[in-house]
C-alpha cells in the first residue's frame, strides 16, 4: 500500500466517526485497534502528520500496546 492510500484510511476512519459524532465532539482514534489493516507506527506518523498541517488536534499519542 502507498503512503496516500494509507493517508486516505486514516482520514476516512476519522471522517466516518466524524459523521456519527455530535459537533464539536473529540474523535477517539485508537493506534492500532482501528479496523484499517495499518501498523499503529504508520496510523501515529500519520495523525502526527495531520496535527501538524493543521488538520487536526492530537490530544493523546501513544500506540495501543502501551494501554
Amino acid at each position: 500500500m502507498n503512503p496516500d492510500e494509507k493517508i486516505f484510511k486514516v482520514l476516512q476512519t476519522i471522517k466516518d466517526k466524524v459523521d456519527l459524532a455530535p459537533i464539536g465532539s473529540v474523535i477517539d482514534y485508537r493506534a492500532g485497534r482501528e479496523a484499517n489493516e495499518l501498523d499503529s507506527e504508520d496510523e501515529i506518523l500519520i495523525l502526527n502528520k495531520l496535527a501538524m498541517e493543521g488538520s487536526i488536534e492530537v490530544v493523546d499519542n501513544f500506540d495501543s500496546e502501551y494501554i
